[in-house]
C-alpha cells in the first residue's frame, strides 16, 4: 500500500491534459555573458505564473499555446518585456543591461525574499560574492565559509578557523562539495582559511535540513560550492595583494564557443623566514624558523556545443607545506586536496527534459616525512574517490517537476600508513591499512504545486555500501511542504534521513590536520540521522526577511575514539572506536535586511546537543564540545558613499564544553617510566567528559572598502580590524606546574587559558582590469 501511494505521488499525479509547451533558456549579463541567478520571469497574462533562473541563470517555463507576454527583471538591471508566440518548444537567451553603465563587475546575488517564502526548502542559506566581499575578514583574505559561520545554527569550531559545526554535529558530518566533487579537508593554514578562493567561486549554498534527495553521505549539512562562470565577452585580469597572501585571476573567451577562468593564490611568509634563516646561518646558537606556505589553483573551461548542450571542466588543487629545517632532525609536513570534474548538460528539444552527467575525481592526503640519523620516517593517511553521477529533470506539466538519478563511487583509503626505512633492510617497517570500497545510491523526487497555496516536495534515496564481506544499504526518505498564507508569509515543514558510511575521528592530542578517514566495516556500522524542521517565513515589504525555525535531530551509531586510543602504527584501527547516540534540538531566529544602503542580518540560536556512549562516563549523557546554548550574530553593511562601504560583525556564543581535571595523582610505581622528579609522573583525574564550560566568546570585527576609478578597470583598498575591542577569548586550556621562589616544583598545577588573536589590523589591495 505504501509503495502504491509513493508511486502515485511521484508519477501518477503528473498527467496533464492541457495544451502546454516549454520555453527554456538563460538570462545573462549583456556585458560579460555571466548568468544571472534568481532573475524573475513573470507571465503578465497569467497572474502568479512565472519562474526564476537557477544558479547558472537558466530557466524552464511551461506556457499555454498562444501569444504570451513575459517580463524579465533582475536587481540592478534594466527590465525587459518580451512577446512570445508559443506554438512550439524553443530555447531563448535573454541579455539584460546593467542599470548603471559604469558597473564593471557582475555581482551575483542569492535567492530573493519571494523565492525564500515560496520555496519548500527549509534550513538553507546562500552566501554570494557581494556579501563576502563586503564583510570584515581575517588577515585580509575573503572567506565564504567564515560568512556561513555568521548564520544561525552554524558555529565555528575554534577561534579564527574555517571549520563548522552545524546544529550540534561534528566537523566530519558536513559534506563539502566543489562543483559536485567532495573536498575532505576544506581548510588551509591549520584551519584559519578555507580552500575556496573568492576569485573562483560564484556562491555557496548550505543545507542544514530538508536535504534534496540527490545529496547523501553526511549527517548534519551539505555545503555546495559553485565555481564562477567564465566571462564570454572580453579578457579580464584581477587579483589582490594582502599581508600574508596574494591572488591572481584571468578570465575570458577563446573564440565563440570556449571561455575559461583561472585563479591562483599563495602565501609568502616562507620567503621572509627563509631569508632570516640564511642570515642567521653563521650564528651557532640560532634556531631555524620553520618554513610554511600554502597555495591553491582553480580552473574552469566551458564549451558550448549548441543551444541545448554544453560541457565544462572544473579543477582545483591546493596544498599546505610545513618544513622544519635542522642538521639533526628534519621534518616536512604537507597536506592537500585535489578535485577534478567533467560536466555535460543537455536539454531536449521541447525543454521538458534536462540531464546532467558528470565524472569526478577527489583526493585528500597528508604526509609527514622526517629524517633522523640513518632512518627515514614516512607517516600519513589519505583517501581517493572516482565518481560517476547522473541527474535527470523532467517537467511533465506546469505544476510538476520530477528529478531522478544516481551515483557510484569507488574509494581507496590509506589509513595510518607508517613506513620506516634505513640502509639495513631488517630495520625497515611498513604498516597501515589500504581498504577499497564501493558506495552508491539511486534517488527520485517530485516537486508538486498542489495549489497556489500548497506545494509538496517528496523523494526517496536508496544508498548502499560494500567493503569486502561487509555490506550495508538503507532507505533515505525526504519530504517537505510549504503552505502560503499569503504571497509574503508561509509555513514550512520537512523530514530527512541521512546515512554516513565513512567516518572521521580526530585524536584529541593532534595539533596538526592528521584527520583519519575510515570506512564502515563489519565492526563499524554506518551513522544515521533523522531530522525534523519547521519554519515560519515572512517577507516584510520586500526589504526584510524574518524566519523562525525549530528543529529536532536524532543521531545513531556516531563514532569516537576510545580514551587513550593507540593510533600510531595500528593495523586494526577499528578496534579503537566507540559507538553511541546523540540528539540536538533548538530554535533559530533570523532577521535580514536585504535592500537599501544598509543591509545585514541579526541571528539568534537557542540549542541543546547531547551524546551518549556506553564506554564513556558509564553511559551517562554529556554535552559534546560543540554544544553551545546561546549563539548571536549581528552583521551590518552600509554604503556610506558610492565608493565607500563600511561593515561590522559582532558575535557572541556560549563557551565550548571541555574536560577539566579536578584532581591528580602520582604514578610512582609505573614500571615503564623512569623519571627523577615525581612531578613528571602526575596524572590528571577527570570526573566526567566535558565537565567544564569555557568563558563566553564574543568579538567585534570592523572593515571598510574604498573603491578607486582609474582610466581602465577598477581597484579598491580594504581595511579590516579583527577583534576591535581586544577581547582575549580562550582558545584552549593547558596546565602549568607551579614553582617556588627558588624555581623548584611545588607539586601544584594551575589551569591556564591560551588566546590567539588580540586586536589585529590588516589591509588588502584589489584590482580588476
Amino acid at each position: 500500500m505504501k509503495k502504491c501511494l509513493l508511486f502515485c505521488l511521484l508519477v501518477g499525479s503528473t498527467a496533464q491534459a492541457q495544451p502546454y509547451l516549454t520555453v527554456s533558456g538563460q538570462v545573462s549579463d549583456a556585458a560579460s555573458g555571466v548568468g544571472l541567478p534568481g532573475a524573475a520571469i513573470t507571465v503578465l497574462e497569467r497572474a502568479g505564473n512565472g519562474t526564476r533562473t537557477d544558479s547558472d541563470g537558466r530557466f524552464v517555463l511551461t506556457l499555454p499555446v498562444g501569444k504570451q507576454t513575459v517580463r524579465v527583471s533582475y536587481l540592478g538591471y534594466v527590465a525587459q518585456r518580451l512577446t512570445l508566440n508559443v506554438n512550439r518548444s524553443e530555447v531563448i537567451n535573454i541579455r539584460l543591461k546593467a542599470a548603471d553603465n559604469q558597473l564593471s563587475e557582475v555581482v551575483v546575488t542569492g535567492q530573493s525574499n519571494q523565492d525564500k517564502v515560496m520555496s519548500t526548502q527549509t534550513s538553507v542559506d546562500v552566501v554570494d560574492r557581494k556579501t563576502a566581499l563586503s564583510l570584515p575578514v581575517v588577515f585580509g583574505e575573503v572567506d565564504l565559509i567564515k560568512v556561513l559561520q555568521l548564520k544561525p545554527g552554524v558555529k565555528s569550531t575554534g577561534e579564527g578557523t574555517s571549520g563548522i559545526s552545524v546544529r550540534g554535529g561534528s566537523t566530519d558530518q558536513n559534506l563539502f562539495q566543489y562543483d559536485g566533487t567532495t573536498v575532505y579537508n576544506p581548510s588551509h593554514m591549520f584551519g584559519f582559511f578555507s580552500t575556496f578562493n573568492i576569485d573562483a567561486v560564484k556562491n555557496v549554498s548550505l543545507y542544514k535540513a530538508g536535504f534534496p534527495a540527490e545529496y547523501s553521505g553526511r549527517l548534519s549539512s551539505v555545503v555546495d560550492v559553485t565555481s564562477l562562470t567564465p566571462r564570454d565577452s572580453s579578457f579580464h585580469i584581477g587579483g589582490g595583494i594582502g599581508l600574508i597572501a596574494s591572488r591572481l585571476n584571468v578570465t575570458g573567451p577563446i573564440g565563440n564557443k570556449i571561455k575559461f577562468n583561472v585563479a591562483g593564490r599563495r602565501t609568502y611568509a616562507d620567503v621572509f623566514t627563509e631569508a632570516i634563516n640564511r642570515r642567521n646561518g653563521d650564528r651557532p646558537n640560532a634556531n631555524p624558523i620553520p618554513r610554511y606556505y600554502f597555495y591553491d589553483l582553480n580552473g574552469r573551461i566551458d564549451y558550448t556545443i549548441n543551444d541545448r548542450s554544453r560541457l565544462f571542466l572544473s579543477a582545483y588543487t591546493g596544498r599546505d607545506r610545513f618544513h622544519l629545517p635542522s642538521d639533526v632532525f628534519r621534518s616536512t609536513f604537507d597536506w592537500g586536496n585535489t578535485a577534478v570534474s567533467l560536466h555535460w548538460h543537455q536539454t531536449s528539444k521541447d525543454a521538458r527534459w534536462n540531464s546532467h552527467t558528470s565524472g569526478h575525481y577527489a583526493r585528500y592526503d597528508y604526509r609527514l616525512v622526517s629524517t633522523f640519523d640513518r632512518f627515514t620516517f614516512n607517516i600519513g593517511s589519505g583517501i581517493a574517490d572516482f565518481v560517476l553521477k547522473e541527474r535527470v529533470s523532467w517537467q511533465p506539466g506546469p505544476r510538476h517537476t520530477v528529478t531522478f538519478g544516481g551515483e557510484l563511487t569507488r574509494s581507496r583509503f590509506s589509513i595510518s600508513r607508517v613506513n620506516i626505512s634505513s640502509a639495513k633492510p631488517e630495520e625497515n617497517i611498513d604498516t597501515g591499512e589500504k581498504p577499497r570500497v564501493w558506495e552508491g545510491g539511486l534517488f527520485i523526487s517530485e516537486d508538486w504545486d498542489i495549489s497556489p497555496k500548497l506545494k509538496l516536495s517528496a523523494g526517496l534515496r536508496w544508498s548502499g555500501f560494500r567493503q569486502d564481506s561487509a555490506g550495508y544499504n538503507a532507505p533515505e526518505p525526504r519530504i517537505s511542504a510549504r503552505y502560503a498564507f499569503s504571497p509574503s508569509v508561509s509555513l514550512k515543514a520537512s523530514y530527512a534521513r541521512m546515512v554516513q558510511y565513512r567516518h572521521l575521528v580526530v585524536s584529541s592530542g593532534a595539533a596538526l590536520p592528521t584527520d583519519i578517514w575510515y570506512p564502515s566495516t563489519a565492526k563499524i556500522k554506518p551513522e544515521y540521522s533523522d531530522q525534523l524542521a519547521a519554519a515560519l517565513t515572512w517577507n516584510i515589504g520586500n526589504q526584510f526577511l524574518l524566519t523562525n525555525e525549530v528543529y529536532y535531530k536524532r543521531l545513531r551509531q556516531v563514532v569516537d575514539f576510545k580514551t587513550g586510543a593507540q593510533l600510531f602504527a595500528n593495523d586494526r584501527l577499528e578496534n579503537e572506536f566507540v559507538f553511541g547516540n546523540g540528539s540536538a534540538y533548538g530554535n533559530e531566529i533570523y532577521l535580514e535586511k536585504t535592500s537599501g544602503r544598509l543591509r545585514g542580518w541579526v541571528g539568534y540560536t537557542l540549542a541543546w546537543t547531547w551524546r551518549t556512549f556506553e564506554d564513556i562516563d558509564g553511559g551517562r549523557r554529556f554535552f559534546p564540545r560543540y554544544d553551545r546554548r546561546h549563539d548571536i550574530s549581528v552583521v551590518a553593511m552600509y554604503q556610506l558613499r558610492p565608493r565607500l562601504t563600511l561593515s561590522a560583525t559582532w558575535v557572541y556564543n556560549t563557551g565550548n564544553a571541555v574536560s577539566l581535571a579536578t584532581g591528580r595523582y602520582v604514578a610512582m610505581d609505573n614500571p615503564y617510566v623512569r623519571v627523577e622528579n615525581p612531578v613528571d609522573q602526575v596524572v590528571p583525574e577527570f570526573p566526567s567528559r566535558n565537565n567544564y564550560r569555557m568563558p563566553p566568546y564574543h568579538r567585534l570585527d570592523l572593515g571598510f572598502v574604498y573603491k578607486f576609478r582609474p582610466k581602465r578597470g577598477d581597484t579598491d583598498i580594504t581595511f579590516n580590524v579583527t577583534n576591535a575591542y581586544n577581547r582575549l577569548n580562550p582558545y584552549l586550556i593547558t596546565y602549568q606546574a607551579e614553582e617556588n621562589s627558588e624555581g623548584e616544583p611545588t607539586g601544584r598545577f594551575r589551569a591556564r587559558a591560551i588566546t590567539l588573536f588580540p586586536l589585529l589590523p590588516s589591509v588588502t589591495y584589489n584590482f580588476r582590469f
